[in-house]
Order: structure tokens, then C-alpha cells, then sequence
């Protein structure tokens, strides 16, 4: 049975307490100044994705109506996907849907404690925390089109030539996975399978996933409302990317300093990009094309496999999953699991 018990929240609020919030206010311009720096930098070397992204997308809307999946069937997989990523189950089964029944019944007990004291701990450093987000989400998006970490001092001169190449093959390579609206969706169908631990274009994956929808559809999400889930997600996604990313732990004494000098390497980094004068241009090779055509004509063959029926009675698991990605978050942050798997040690109600 999940639970939170005081010791587990006591725990968690001790250690959300040492947020040094008048160092984040101070530090509140800075970091402004910087997240701006490096979104203008990331929106510069992704430049090239932008008209495949809006194409893809527009293709992902209208597939939905030609293969018979809607928007929110499709919406609630990708729900039901993100949750049991978020809560780390083993490829989905009968076990996966009874875990999540007994998650859903410890979100509606623990929720609104749980956001209430985490509204407390986190709002008075929501502004410092909403940068921190910006920043850190500018940061992972430029990393992985470079491949390169911008809090490495030094390495500005050389990002934009990798970006620049970077997004000019990336777009290529989407471009080909767009070859249809019904591709595109059949690619977001075999994200979410896999994220369930399915191998949709295997043999027989269309009927693992159609098995897991049957399953899917008796979870029950949290029969109460969990309002401010979006805020609390930014805020303490912004705790752990800060961690994962930065690898600065706010939460400890040295985090100021720490965060200082890297955004130090960050700006220096940003001006010397802007500055540099080379810039470079790549082309996707026909052989990549041709491997994102071949994926891409694969997906769809084994999307035709999928019951729309089946996806059109998957629950709504859009909060459930938002309050799941808060649990990891915390998770991370803190070290402590708000849903875990069982009472801890010291635990005297069982």
C-alpha cells in the first residue's frame, strides 16, 4: 500500500525549509538576464526545426481523425504513458494497472496536504524558481541539439557552429519522419508504447498494446480535484533540473555561491556564440532520410494494428500524471518519494 506518512512529509518540509529564498530574490535579475541569453541562443539553433515542428504538428492533428484516434483518446495514452514512466513500473501489465489504482487511492489521501504544504515552502520563491525554469529548460534544449553542456566554461566560439549544424540536419530528419499526417501520429504512438515498455513495429506489439488499453481502462484516476498541479510542477521541476542539469542542489548551503559562478559560465558562453563569426551549414544525408522514411513507414503499418475503440476508453490520467511527475521531482530534489512503494521503517501505522 502507498503512503506518506508525518515522518516523510516532516522530512521533506525540513529540507524544502533550508530554499534559501532571499539569496534566490537577490539573485532574481541575474538570472533573468541569463535565461533570456540563453533562450534567445537556443531559439537561434533551433531556428531550422521551427517549420517542420509546426508542420508535424498540424500533420499529428488532422492524422487523428483518419486513423479514427481523437485528439483526447490519444492525449489520455500519452497521459497514461508519462505516469508509469514517472512512476518507474516495469513493462505494463496487470501489476502496472493494480500499482496505479493504489497510487491514485494515496494521491486523493495525500494531495491536498501535500500541495498545501508545498504551496507554503515554495510560492514565496516562485518568481526565482519560474527563471530558474525558463534557464534550465533553454539549457536542455540546447544540449541536446548540441550536444554540448553551456555551463562548461569555455565552449562558446564553438556552439554555434554545432547548432547551426546540429538543427539543419535535425530539421532534415523530421521533415522525413513527417512524410504523412497518419506517419507523424503513428510516431507518437510508438513513443507512448514504448514508454510502456511495448515494441510497437515488433511482431504482435499492436496486440501488447491493445491488451495494455484493456487493462488501462479499469485505473481509476484520484476522485477529487488536485488544483495547482501546474504550479507546483514548475516549481519543483525547477528543484530537480536545477540538480540533474546544473548540478547545483539548491537546497544546500554552498547552492548560492555555486549558482553565482555557473551563471557566470553560462553568459560568457552566450556572448562568445553571439560573437563568433563562423558559422557553419550541414545537410542531412539521403541515407538518413531514407532511415527516417523506413522508421517512419514502419510506425504506420503497426499503428493500423491498434484498437481506436480501445484508446477512445482509456480515463483521463492527465492529473494523475502531472501529480506523479511532482512525486519524481521531489523525488530528486529531496530524496524522499511523497508516494512511495511502502511505510518506511519507522513507520508505526502498519
Amino acid at each position: 500500500m502507498s503512503c506518506v506518512c508525518v515522518n516523510q512529509l516532516a522530512a521533506m518540509a525540513a529540507q524544502l525549509k533550508n530554499l534559501p529564498l532571499a539569496m534566490l530574490l537577490e539573485l532574481l535579475g541575474p538570472l533573468r538576464t541569463t535565461a533570456l541569453g540563453v533562450g534567445k541562443l537556443s531559439a537561434a539553433a533551433s531556428a531550422a526545426l521551427g517549420a517542420s515542428a509546426s508542420a508535424s504538428a498540424t500533420a499529428s492533428a488532422s492524422a487523428a481523425a483518419s486513423l479514427g484516434i481523437s485528439a483526447s483518446a490519444m492525449a489520455n495514452l500519452e497521459a497514461l504513458a508519462s505516469l508509469h514512466a514517472s512512476l518507474g513500473l516495469p513493462p505494463f501489465s496487470a501489476s502496472a494497472t493494480a500499482s496505479m489504482n493504489v497510487t491514485a487511492r494515496s494521491m486523493a489521501m495525500t494531495m491536498p496536504g501535500l500541495g498545501a504544504l508545498l504551496g507554503t515552502l515554495l510560492s514565496p520563491a516562485a518568481a526565482a524558481l519560474a527563471e530558474l525554469m525558463k534557464l534550465a529548460a533553454a539549457l536542455s534544449s540546447l544540449n541536446n541539439l548540441t550536444g554540448m553542456n553551456l555551463t562548461t566554461p569555455g565552449i562558446g566560439a564553438s556552439i554555434a557552429t554545432s547548432a547551426s549544424a546540429s538543427a539543419s540536419a535535425s530539421a532534415s530528419a523530421s521533415a522525413s519522419a513527417a512524410l504523412s499526417a497518419n506517419a507523424a501520429l503513428a510516431m507518437r504512438l510508438n513513443a507512448a508504447a514504448k514508454a510502456l515498455g511495448i515494441n510497437l513495429m515488433a511482431p504482435g506489439g499492436a496486440a501488447r498494446l491493445n491488451a495494455a488499453l484493456t487493462l488501462a481502462a479499469s485505473i481509476q484516476p484520484p476522485g477529487i480535484p488536485m488544483p495547482g498541479l501546474g504550479t507546483l510542477l514548475g516549481q519543483t521541476t525547477s528543484l530537480a533540473m536545477t540538480k540533474n542539469l546544473l548540478g547545483v542542489d539548491l537546497l544546500k548551503k554552498a547552492a548560492m555561491a555555486q549558482l553565482a559562478a555557473m551563471l557566470g559560465n553560462i553568459n560568457a558562453n552566450v556572448s562568445a556564440a553571439f560573437s563568433a563569426s563562423a558559422r557553419a551549414s550541414a545537410s542531412a544525408s539521403a541515407s538518413a532520410s531514407a532511415s527516417a522514411s523506413a522508421t517512419a513507414s514502419a510506425a504506420l503499418s503497426a499503428a493500423a494494428g491498434v484498437n481506436a475503440k480501445l484508446m477512445a476508453g482509456l480515463p483521463n490520467l492527465g492529473p494523475m500524471s502531472l501529480a506523479a511527475k511532482v512525486n519524481a521531482n521531489l523525488a530528486l530534489a529531496t530524496g524522499i518519494s511523497p508516494f512511495a512503494a511502502g511505510p518506511c521503517s519507522s513507520c508505526r501505522m502498519f
